[in-house]
């Protein structure tokens, strides 16, 4: 079956460019960007002083000192001004790039596009783009910054039939993936909350950065009360709604949806007890659960009773 390619508007770029830029962005993002090679993307954020996700971003590098980020479109503006605060006396370039579209191909297999399996693998690729494997998980698929007007040429290029956001949208909540506001709500969800560790967005050996004290201390001591985590639905639900449990006490609240799948943010707790059994959300029955990829250090609440992704 051919792949198909979806021009995903929902993301935008911004670029860093100067010899500063990778120093800049090392004492910023949650990520060790000395790690970011044109060979390599990485995924990660930048955080508010008090641990809390402030933009989430694939962090792509060419052959010079410059930077891509990678991030939704509806916070471009707000990254960019904030990493303008943040640049002091630095020497470096802080622009919106609207030279760049963001392409991805859910499920494609990385040596059709001349990649590693590993996620973040990345090289140059035709008519000026750059490709590599999601970075956070290669079960994504594969994912492309392609210049502007050149989208048809690059499909051609490797036999791909034009998707819908909507698709790679529904692929990645089956995931568990979350990404973009709705399902990622900006200064208020903690970054472990949204298992940017899990999905390889944190470096916790990496030096300082913005928010690290309280993302290191959730890690070590108090842990995560709340996840982000995918759920079947069954029934009929407008989203954002409140997920209570089978005694109606609130647990969280349902952020998206697509199909029978979506995402919510679910207080860990309830969670193990047979009789919080079944979640609703409005009319509709909500069943999380644990996804393959979620390895983290507290316990899996749900007993083994998700199937996993």
């Amino acid at each position: 079956m051919t792949d198909r390619a979806v021009v995903d508007d929902t993301r935008e770029v911004v670029r860093i460019a100067g010899e500063e830029a990778g120093c800049f962005l090392q004492g910023l993002l949650t990520v060790d960007v000395e790690t970011v090679t044109p060979a390599r993307t990485r995924y990660g954020a930048l955080l508010t002083p008090q641990g809390k996700l402030f933009a989430e971003l694939v962090i792509w590098r060419d052959e010079t000192h410059t930077f891509l980020l990678d991030v939704p479109a509806e916070r471009r503006e707000a990254l960019v001004q904030r990493l303008r605060v943040y640049r002091l006396r630095a020497h470096v370039e802080i622009e919106p790039d609207p030279s760049w579209k963001v392409v991805v191909i859910p499920q494609a297999a990385p040596d059709r596009f001349g990649l590693d399996k590993a996620p973040g693998a990345a090289r140059a690729g035709p008519e000026g783009s750059r490709i590599a494997v999601d970075p956070r998980l290669a079960a994504l698929g594969v994912r492309a910054l392609v210049p502007l007007g050149r989208e048809a040429e690059f499909r051609a290029r490797f036999d791909l039939t034009e998707g819908e956001v909507a698709d790679w949208r529904a692929h990645r909540l089956a995931l568990g993936v979350p990404e973009g506001p709705g399902e990622l709500e900006w200064e208020r969800i903690l970054a472990l909350e949204a298992n940017l560790a899990a999905l390889g967005g944190v470096d916790f050996d990496k030096g300082c950065y913005v928010g690290q004290e309280v993302t290191a201390r959730m890690r070590y001591r108090a842990r995560p009360k709340k996840r982000l985590l995918p759920v079947r639905i069954g029934g009929e639900t407008a989203v954002p709604v409140p997920v209570v449990d089978a005694g109606g006490r609130e647990v969280g609240v349902l952020r998206a949806r697509e199909g029978d799948r979506g995402l919510a943010l679910l207080r860990i707790e309830p969670l193990s007890r047979p009789e919080s059994h079944p979640l609703r959300a409005g009319s509709a029955v909500v069943t999380p659960f644990w996804p393959d990829w979620l390895e983290v250090e507290e316990k899996n609440p749900l007993h083994g009773a998700g199937d996993g992704v």
